[in-house]
């Protein structure tokens, strides 16, 4: 028996680098998706195929080396991890797999790949075992799983992968955002790779040094979130623009900003764009736009990644 899952990408509209401390952050599903088919297999060994465009590799290992691959191969870290944990948690014993991975969604952008196939491979992995788990258990798996790649990650992204939608996220919370239409937006990527790890220590880095000043800023994020969902409901994307534009000042004062990001926020701004600011980790990756700013965009040198906010998380394909 083979078993397939998707998930989507995913965009943090409001709150990045504040959530992993436990703030609110606004985030959105997206219509790019990361698509899993696995397989059971009697042997105990493990065969991987990706046919990504950021992620094209095959390989085949027994057990005893996934320790040596997950240190030596990252792009393989996460789902040898997946392949350790599932069963773990699920209390059965190792078995072989073949797993097949195609993904939409370009890798280390700010667009949650690695959540989404974490969650993908949970949802399949624990079905072909012929196990139904709640979705909460599912993201919380795949949270603990994406520890692997993020290091110290909030659990934003394999929850809004999971559930679908715009929602307000909390440490393993969230409550949905009504929204009566979801805003068009722009995703400008600058083609440069984020390492979110690496990013997410800088900034530790910065709070131990500033405890007070980050102590004020992390209270004016949870002053960005309030009004930034106030009028996402209310359907004032006007404000919500504004409140944009000011997270992304928020988000430069730390220094996760770049010469790159900035070219692309203030060219979607000039364009007529109502807010913009970077998406992610930040120091490369993507920035989002409100309104349809693809072609001064790609004239500003930088990629334009076509999606739009969805309300689907992650399913079984049939």
């Amino acid at each position: 028996m083979t078993t397939k899952a998707s998930a989507p990408g995913k965009v943090i509209l409001l709150g990045e680098h504040a959530a992993v401390y436990g703030n609110p952050v606004l985030v959105a599903t997206v219509d790019l998706k990361c698509h899993v088919s696995v397989r059971k297999l009697e042997e105990k060994k493990i065969f991987v195929e990706s046919k990504s465009e950021d992620l094209n590799f095959k390989i085949s290992l027994e057990y005893p080396k996934i320790p040596k691959i997950k240190k030596e191969k990252r792009e393989l870290s996460l789902v040898l991890e997946a392949i350790e944990r599932i069963p773990e948690f699920l209390e059965e014993k190792e078995s072989g797999w073949e797993i097949n991975i195609f993904s939409e969604i370009p890798i280390a952008s700010g667009l949650g790949s690695s959540a989404s196939l974490a969650s993908a491979l949970v949802l399949a992995m624990s079905k072909e075992l012929g196990y139904e788990l709640k979705k909460k258990e599912i993201a919380n798996l795949a949270w603990k799983i994406e520890h692997i790649i993020h290091g110290k990650s909030s659990g934003v992204d394999p929850f809004a992968v999971t559930f679908g939608g715009i929602m307000r996220y909390k440490r393993g919370d969230f409550q949905r955002v009504k929204v009566e239409k979801y805003p068009e937006i722009t995703i400008g990527n600058t083609g440069i790779i984020s390492d979110t790890g690496k990013v997410v220590t800088k900034v530790m880095e910065l709070k131990e040094k500033y405890p007070k000043f980050f102590d004020l800023y992390l209270k004016a994020m949870v002053e960005i979130i309030d009004y930034g969902q106030k009028f996402l409901e209310e359907g004032n994307l006007e404000k919500f623009g504004e409140i944009m534009n000011i997270n992304h000042g928020l988000l430069s004062s730390i220094g996760v900003s770049s010469p790159e990001l900035d070219k692309l926020v203030w060219t979607a701004r000039e364009a007529g764009s109502l807010g913009a600011k970077l998406c992610g980790a930040g120091q490369g990756g993507i920035m989002i736009a409100l309104g349809d700013v693809s072609k001064e965009i790609w004239k500003a040198g930088g990629k334009v990644i076509k999606t739009k906010i969805s309300e689907e998380g992650f399913r079984i394909e049939l």
